[in-house]
């Protein structure tokens, strides 16, 4: 999407293998992303299946495409970004003989490829990965979703005027201070009609990611699962607190605004009158078992946003209970970004802008992090 953004073809030859699961149906997800949007001409996008096997049926079907299709091989490109090594392979010494061939870099580097008189030529482009912020992120995890399905699209949020009205650093000030978001949130979209405990949250993650550049985000999402015949159940089995598009990402944003399960074991424990060895240790056992669990459930948490971000998906957990370091280390293993809510803006800030200087104020909340 990116490639297409950049390069705005005239027409789209989707190359795919006859893989349901891993080349077929993705060609056809993206052929109805870029039916439905402005990237691509309306209906100058095809598919086109070709071997996953033969190298030399590859070029071959190459050579018949662009002679079927009379297409100009000085205004022909190949992307072989993707497909299996063989398939990537054949397509790049076609294009590099024929055309020009170009690969994309996961940090958004386009590198072209040409060979005009038997000798490679190489240069390369860096892609402003701003070019997707304005994609409809729904859609963007649609062409995400194999097994799985979008049941409720949820909210769309942006900025209001009073939210757009206010100074960046006032705003976000507020918001980490704990003040309601919602008053400079306009929402639209249906999630659900009562009232969660964590809604406070995910309305001030939201705000917060909008005053410090995202262009919209999409609220409470939830998922279905596809059944083998092709529809799908009406049960949902996850659901999304947040979502949006940045710097060419997919980026998914998981919120939890409660105490640790183990923790509520503890308030129970100084609430009771001198307890009895054998009640203190049942009670102990309580807490250990509840803090296995939570330990389960944050993992089955984390594994679940992290299967719908996809492989370059961005995700982001932001809890208010301290994490187990089990499970931070896990978060880390899996490229997990875990922001806690009293640091919640420089948090977001961090991921959002890596590269930005730091300011006075940021290196103190970093001296006071270490000194805790």
């Amino acid at each position: 999407m990116l490639a297409v953004r950049h390069l705005k073809p005239g027409c789209v030859y989707l190359l795919h293998s006859e893989d349901a699961a891993e080349s077929k149906g993705p060609a056809q997800r993206l052929k109805r992303f870029f039916d439905n949007s402005s990237l691509v001409p309306k209906g100058a996008t095809r598919l086109e299946p070709i071997s996953d096997s033969n190298f030399d049926t590859i070029e071959r079907q190459l050579d018949e495409l662009q002679r079927r299709e009379q297409l100009p091989l000085n205004e022909c490109v190949v992307n072989f970004t993707g497909g299996n090594k063989l398939m990537a392979t054949a397509a790049f010494r076609w294009a590099a003989r024929h055309a020009r061939a170009f690969y994309l870099e996961r940090r958004n580097q386009l590198t072209w490829f040409a060979a005009p008189d038997g000798k490679m030529v190489t240069r390369a482009e860096q892609l402003d990965g701003g070019l997707a912020d304005g994609l409809d992120p729904v859609a963007l995890l649609r062409c995400q979703l194999d097994a799985s399905e979008i049941q409720r699209p949820g909210q769309t949020l942006i900025l209001n005027d009073a939210g757009r009205g206010l100074a960046r650093d006032d705003l976000l000030g507020r918001l980490q201070n704990g003040a309601d978001a919602r008053p400079w949130l306009q929402v639209t979209g249906e999630a659900d009609r009562e009232a969660k405990q964590g809604d406070a949250l995910e309305f001030a993650v939201a705000a917060a990611l909008l005053r410090l550049g995202v262009n919209r985000i999409q609220r409470s999402l939830r998922l279905k699962a596809k059944s083998s015949m092709g529809a799908g159940t009406r049960l949902p089995h996850a659901e999304i607190d947040l979502l949006f598009t940045w710097n060419g990402r997919l980026w998914l944003v998981d919120c939890k605004d409660r105490m640790r399960a183990e923790d509520l074991a503890v308030s129970l424990k100084r609430m009771l009158p001198q307890l009895s060895p054998p009640a203190t240790q049942l009670l102990e056992r309580i807490r250990t078992e509840l803090s296995i669990s939570q330990t389960k459930v944050m993992k089955e948490d984390l594994l679940a946003v992290r299967e719908a971000g996809g492989l370059l998906g961005n995700v982001v957990c932001v809890r208010k209970a301290e994490l187990p370091e089990e499970v931070v280390q896990f978060a880390r293993h899996n490229h997990i970004a875990v922001v806690q809510k009293r640091e919640l803006v420089s948090g977001l800030r961090s991921l959002l802008h890596p590269d930005r200087p730091a300011k006075g104020s940021d290196l103190a909340d970093l001296a006071e992090y270490f000194r805790r």
